[in-house]
């Protein structure tokens, strides 16, 4: 699932919530993150580029490209330690996602928040193939090069920009690093622990859903993705998911005739007209068109206002859904109301492109939209290794009913990559099972959140945590005066986590 844009908000920052005393070489937390006074903005980062090797595992392949990275050291170099027994500084490592490294850089403000007082080095590197670390633009694309986007060639960019960064801010020999992130930014993290315990001290993985793959043990059950939506969507008003039912009941009716289909592309209100070659197909890219604003909204279902959204906007749009009908809007132009609040935030755009708002692509909860080249790229990595059985039932969601069909996938991306998928690979080469230090934190309210770890794992420090009322990774967003009083206790969990590994590595190596 890709979320596009950076999801910015909020103009200074909040007051600090971390004061630490050193007593006996023992760190001790004295703040809590309470209630926060105004959102965290993370501060404007330097902006560095680095002449990556484009694959790792050829030594005969001389290929580059170049791989953006974002630092911010104002912590690092302005820090002073009180004491002796000050814990050293660490880096906080953040690998990017499949989008521009810019959103992934402004919603983690959490690192920020807990880097501060550490004097932590703070290092996003872009993800290959994704924004500006694009390889050779369209041709990126060819098969010649394409193949090198996997998550094993990014781990091992990781890594290497680690080492990079070492040499050029002079960081001392065994500095602690800490992975952040969140979604896939979070299974990189995870990743990035269970294969280089000896690089990486620990993880915060949030919103992380290694488990959400067919063919495993202990996997995700059918249906559950969408469940949690029309769940979630269901809060503030019970009546929500069955409009929606009702909606798409009308849209069956319509778009089986030439009349209806005119009437239909009205109602929802379409750039474009609906083609009568494939009825069945077109009627699968409008379910899925639809179906993506609603995973895109509780995905997004924060307690604040972001970029001109709505706070809470999966339930603002049930209200918008509600308040129609109550108007004797048309049940069908109702629900293109409703799902406006996904695809025109604005308000401005006159009608409803479904080319370029929803991509058709091997993930069915979207790649973007458009010819976007991030779009391209999820949809590779979603026919090859980021594979997940999401499907809808009709009966726990209000979505029409379409099982998981691997054959069809199979067919898809034979098609357009000329690649077999391998569902199993990522899960079994870094099997969370065989983690150590790291933290699965998983919201509530998130769609992907049944397919996180949500156990503990005894004797391995690996920590399952859970937020009521928060959606996809709230917890690693900066704090805001909204927050859920469960997000709060989180991120204080996590904070003690984390500055326990940190304890422990000092002592191992500086104390």
């Amino acid at each position: 699932m890709i979320l596009t844009g950076g999801l910015q908000r909020g103009t200074s920052p909040s007051r600090s919530f971390l004061m630490f005393l050193a007593v006996s070489s023992v760190v001790v937390l004295m703040g809590l993150f309470g209630q926060a006074d105004a959102y965290f903005t993370p501060p404007d980062p330097d902006v560095y580029y680095y002449t990556q090797k484009l694959d790792h595992f050829n030594s005969t392949d001389q290929r580059t490209f170049t791989q953006r990275y974002l630092i911010y050291d104002k912590y690092w170099t302005n820090h002073t330690s009180s004491s002796k027994d000050s814990l050293p500084r660490p880096i906080f490592f953040c690998p990017g996602g499949e989008a521009a490294v810019t959103g992934g850089y402004e919603h983690n403000g959490y690192m920020f928040e807990l880097g501060a007082p550490l004097g932590a080095l703070l290092v996003f590197p872009e993800h290959r193939f994704y924004g500006d670390s694009l390889p050779y633009g369209m041709d990126s694309f060819n098969s010649s090069v394409v193949y090198t986007l996997s998550i094993e060639q990014a781990l091992q960019d990781y890594l290497v920009i680690i080492d990079f960064v070492k040499q050029k801010w002079n960081v001392p020999e065994n500095t602690a690093i800490v992975a952040f992130g969140g979604s896939y930014p979070g299974e990189l993290a995870s990743f990035l622990r269970i294969a280089n315990p000896d690089v990486i001290l620990g993880s915060l993985a949030s919103s992380a859903p290694v488990r959400y793959h067919p063919f495993i043990n202990d996997g995700t059950k059918s249906g559950a993705f969408y469940s949690v939506v029309t769940e979630t969507f269901a809060i503030p008003n019970k009546a929500c998911p069955s409009l929606v039912r009702s909606a798409y009941q009308q849209i069956d009716s319509l778009i089986e005739t030439a009349s209806g289909r005119q009437t239909l592309a009205q109602q929802l209100n379409l750039c474009n007209p609906i083609s009568a070659d494939n009825i069945d197909a077109e009627r699968r890219i409008l379910n899925l068109w639809i179906m993506n604003a609603f995973a895109s909204l509780a995905m997004e279902n924060y307690p604040y206002p972001i970029e001109g959204s709505p706070a809470h906007p999966l339930w603002a749009a049930c209200n918008t859904l509600q308040s129609s009908v109550n108007n004797n809007i048309p049940i069908v132009q109702a629900l293109a109301l409703a799902i406006g609040v996904e695809y025109n935030i604005s308000g401005e755009a006159t009608c409803n492109n479904v080319i370029q708002e929803y991509y058709p692509c091997a993930d069915i909860t979207g790649c973007g939209g458009g010819d976007d080249p991030n779009s391209l790229s999820w949809d590779y990595q979603s026919c090859t290794e980021i594979i997940a059985n999401i499907d809808t039932n009709g009966i726990t969601d209000m979505f029409p009913a379409a099982p998981y069909n691997f054959t069809r996938l199979i067919e898809y991306c034979s098609t357009k990559w000329n690649v077999v998928p391998q569902p199993t690979l990522i899960p079994q080469k870094y099997n969370f099972t065989q983690a150590t230090n790291v933290i699965y934190s998983n919201g509530l309210l998130d769609p992907w959140f049944p397919g996180g770890v949500l156990k503990n794992i005894t004797g391995q420090s690996v920590t399952a945590l859970q937020m009521h009322g928060a959606a996809h990774h709230l917890d690693l967003r900066g704090s805001d005066p909204n927050d859920p009083k469960s997000v709060r206790q989180v991120r204080q969990q996590e904070a003690n986590i984390i500055l326990g590994w940190l304890k422990d590595h000092a002592k191992s190596f500086f104390w």
